[in-house]
């Protein structure tokens, strides 16, 4: 699980298992496609809701917009005994145009419904109307969640035998047919039964990699008037890129604040960076997406006259930039969800974001022009080791983001605890967050005085604590706190003895069940590093009764290690856990239990001194 603000990397919520939750009766799309530019897609979908915790199925949504049109509707919901509780029809949907983006086509048709009693059955059939915007055809996915079966399932497609269909297949036991229904007309079929229910297991791959799915779309497309190939994904980059053919040309009055800002500058990446910084002084993200503006970006003379764009917008305007001042960038279309891409099926839904590669000689800068609060060239979180494809005047490349290794993904705190006879305490914190978790940190540059307290009383377990000195810096993807923190109860005195807590930070690890039937292997998706040097100073005339004994693991996904040293009145603690990314076999997940448990057992230790 990622890493979040205010939790430590291993922590995270109670686990729950749901029972099955719902059954997919009946999943049907029928798609016939007349020509390049026009496809009627027919649904049926009749799902029975078991319990509760299906509600949310219960409910109808469809994405439609000014070239896809939603035709027909209608919906029944029967009891367990076939009885009809309700019939709906399409003057009962609502309409909402509500989204992020300042200018949008899309628009959603849904049906809020809650079941009355469990179980219900609840049928939906829809008819949409596609056109000049057939880039793929629907995807078939008839499981959508976990905790549901799918008893029947079938796809069927019907286009011009002149139109080159292809598909690609994922967790899929079957396979596509294709037959002639006519002279002109070819049938692309599939059927499935009986899908049995992804469980939700803690640390496996997400739920989009999991399910079945087939994807199918044409090999040649026309798309709002303009014409591509997405035989590969060489063609699939001709065709972005005759999309930004020619919208580089910047106003004569930019282009020489340009050079007045960068020709003195001696290096490249010095222009780069001058180039980017203006891009976040004088630009903001804000996404119109009418008509082919959902593919095409805005020109770089109008996000430079409004101040605004989107992803596509903004990084073609970085670009025109750049190739003012004599460097060249490379467009490029990448996924925030999706780390791979098909490498034999060139789609254009597979990506959602574009940023911009600058392939300078000694480095290759990778630029997230969206957010320029993120220092030049940092790779964040969300593309990071995705795959993605370079668009130029040659085609598409696909080509691999870097990701940073696991150990400079580092939290480094170093403590110092000065313990009175009262069991108070006077505690310094310095933390340095590199990388991935500099980058968790980030919302704290922008929190108030009061905001941060709250948070840091999250992030510091130290009873009636009182915050004062904090300071936050930031030098690059690297981010330093320090803060000065008085307890008057950190230690629990008992007689003649404290029970001094041995780490104030990294508290609060759920350890999830062992399971024997687990059905996916182990995915750790990030990896970091947590190293803690602890300081702890005991009043005069009080000795160590009892401490923990160190404590050393090392698994194939992570390692972890704990020493303590007693030297007169102090007290040196050392810890160092590394967690590594990758996948691990399910076997070990025994292993990976017993380590958390170890892990926790150890942040949560006290020593125990004495008065002499």
């Amino acid at each position: 699980m990622r890493k979040r603000l205010i939790l430590p990397l291993f922590a995270f919520l109670p686990f729950c298992v749901f029972a099955q939750k719902a059954v997919v009766e009946e999943y049907v799309v029928d798609v016939t496609c007349n020509s390049p530019t026009r496809a009627v897609q027919h649904f049926r979908e009749v799902t029975t809701i078991l319990n509760e915790q299906g509600a949310s199925l219960a409910s109808f949504v469809c994405s439609c917009s000014k070239n896809d049109k939603l035709t027909s509707f209608k919906g029944l919901v029967t009891d367990a005994s076939g009885r009809t509780i309700k019939k709906l029809k399409e003057s009962d949907l609502q309409k909402t145009e509500y989204s992020p983006y300042l200018a949008i086509d899309d628009y959603k048709m849904y049906l809020d419904y809650t079941p009355p009693a469990y179980p219900i059955t609840i049928t939906y059939e829809w008819t949409i109307d596609s056109q000049d915007n057939v880039l793929s055809f629907p995807t078939f996915y008839p499981q959508s969640d976990y905790d549901v079966s799918v008893h029947k399932a079938a796809y069927s497609l019907k286009a011009p035998k002149s139109m080159n269909i292809r598909h690609a297949m994922q967790n899929m036991g079957c396979q596509v047919s294709v037959s002639d229904i006519s002279a002109d007309t070819q049938l692309f079929t599939l059927d499935v039964s009986d899908l049995p229910m992804l469980k939700q297991e803690p640390y496996a791959r997400p739920l989009h990699e999991r399910l079945p799915l087939v994807w199918f779309a044409p090999t040649d497309f026309v798309y709002y008037g303009t014409q591509g190939s997405l035989r590969n994904w060489s063609d699939y980059g001709l065709w972005e890129y005759s999309l930004i053919k020619g919208l580089d040309t910047l106003p004569d009055a930019v282009r020489q604040e340009l050079h007045q800002l960068t020709d003195t500058l001696k290096t490249n990446r010095e222009k780069v960076e001058a180039l980017y910084q203006r891009l976040g002084r004088t630009t903001r993200y804000v996404a119109v997406l009418l008509g082919i503006g959902g593919q095409k970006p805005a020109s770089a003379a109008d996000v430079s006259k409004s101040g605004f764009g989107d992803c596509k917008g903004l990084s073609n305007y970085m670009r025109a930039m750049l190739k003012e001042v004599g460097i060249p960038s490379n467009y490029t279309t990448i996924s925030t969800v999706n780390q791979r891409l098909l490498p034999d099926f060139a789609s254009v839904g597979q990506m959602n974001h574009v940023i911009l590669q600058v392939p300078l000689p000694d480095d290759t800068l990778w630029l997230e022009c969206t957010n320029p609060e993120l220092p030049m060239g940092y790779v964040h979180q969300d593309i990071a080791g995705h795959d993605a494809i370079e668009v130029s005047e040659r085609g598409g490349r696909l080509v691999r983001l870097p990701v940073y290794p696991d150990s400079t993904n580092l939290m480094h705190s170093a403590i110092a605890i000065d313990l009175t006879p009262e069991g108070a305490a006077d505690l310094t914190i310095a933390q340095k967050y590199c990388n991935q978790q500099y980058e968790d940190h980030i919302p704290m540059m922008k929190m108030d005085e009061k905001d941060r307290q709250k948070l840091f009383q999250k992030m510091v377990h130290v009873p009636q604590a009182e915050f004062s000195g904090i300071d936050i810096r930031e030098e690059g993807a690297k981010m330093l706190l320090s803060a000065q923190v008085k307890s008057r109860n950190y230690a629990t005195q008992t007689g003649q003895r404290l029970f001094v807590p041995v780490c104030p930070i990294h508290q609060g690890y759920t350890v999830p069940n062992a399971s024997a039937e687990r059905e996916e292997d182990i995915f750790l998706s990030t990896g970091y590093l947590d190293e803690d040097e602890i300081t702890l100073t005991i009043p005069e005339g009080y000795v160590v009764e009892t401490r923990p004994k160190n404590v050393q693991v090392d698994e194939s996904f992570a390692s972890f290690s704990f020493n303590i040293k007693v030297d007169g009145n102090t007290i040196r603690v050392h810890y160092r856990l590394l967690r590594r990314s990758g996948s691990f076999p399910k076997s070990l997940y025994p292993q990976l239990t017993a380590f958390y448990r170890t892990v926790r057992n150890a942040y949560s230790q006290k020593i125990v001194i004495k008065k002499n």
